[in-house]
C-alpha cells in the first residue's frame, strides 16, 4: 500500500511541476484513457513452461498534458493507470497481473502527431493463474513476484486539438517478473512484455 501512495505521490509532484511550467509559457491539459494491451513475457527463460502466447486486457486511467515553451512543440506528460498484463499458456493456463502503474513520458507534437518515451514505474497489486483443468484450483497469490517493476515506454499517436487521441505503444520491464530468489524450473530471467492500443480524450486547457 505504501508503494501505491509513493506513485500517486510521484504523479502528484510531476503535475505540480507541470503546471509550474504551464504558467511560464505553456498549457496543461487533463484526460482520460481506456485501451487493450497484448501482454506476454520477453527473456531468456520465458517458455519454461510451454508455448507462451499473448494475454488480452484492459488499461485505464487519468492523464496530463503540459505544452513546454514556444509553440507546444515539447510535451510532458505523466499518466495514472490500472492495466492488466499477464501471459497465456497454450492448453494450460492464462495469468492476468493486475498493476497501478506511472509512465512519465516526454513527447514530441509535431502538428497532433505525436511520438513519445520514457520510463515507467508500476506496483503490482493483484495475481492469478486460471488453469484449463478445472480440476486444478487458481492461483491468486502474488507469492514471489516483485511488486515494484521498473520499465519503459516508446509509443506514437494522434491528438486532435478539440481532445480525441489515438496511440499504439510498447512498454518493455527492466525488472525481472520474479524475485532473485524464485526457485523456478527453468530460471527467473523473465520480464514483463506489453503491446497497448489506446483511445483517451484530452479536455481543453489554458494556454
Amino acid at each position: 500500500m505504501k508503494k501505491i501512495f509513493l506513485s500517486l505521490a510521484l504523479l502528484t509532484g510531476v503535475t505540480a511541476a507541470a503546471q509550474a511550467q504551464s504558467t511560464a509559457g505553456g498549457g496543461t491539459r487533463f484526460g482520460l484513457k481506456v485501451g487493450v494491451v497484448a501482454a506476454t513475457l520477453a527473456g531468456d527463460d520465458k517458455d519454461f513452461q510451454g508455448d507462451v502466447q499473448n494475454r488480452f486486457g484492459f488499461q485505464a486511467g487519468v492523464t496530463t498534458t503540459t505544452s513546454l515553451g514556444v509553440g507546444g512543440l515539447f510535451e510532458l506528460h505523466p499518466e495514472l493507470l490500472y492495466s492488466q498484463r499477464g501471459y497465456q499458456i497454450e492448453d494450460v493456463s492464462k495469468t492476468t497481473f493486475h498493476n497501478l502503474d506511472v509512465p512519465l513520458l516526454a513527447r514530441l507534437n509535431a502538428a497532433g502527431l505525436v511520438f513519445e518515451a520514457g520510463p515507467q514505474v508500476g506496483y503490482l497489486f493483484a495475481h492469478k493463474t486460471k488453469f484449463e483443468d478445472s480440476a486444478r484450483p487458481d492461483i491468486t497469490t502474488r507469492g514471489q513476484l516483485n511488486k515494484l517493476q521498473f520499465g519503459y515506454i516508446v509509443g506514437v499517436g494522434y491528438q486532435l486539438e478539440s481532445g480525441p487521441n489515438v496511440g499504439v505503444r510498447y512498454n518493455r520491464s527492466i525488472t525481472r517478473l520474479y524475485d532473485e530468489d524464485a526457485a523456478l524450473p527453468g530460471g527467473n530471467n523473465m520480464y514483463n512484455s506489453v503491446f497497448q492500443f489506446q483511445l483517451g480524450f484530452a479536455f481543453p486547457g489554458g494556454r
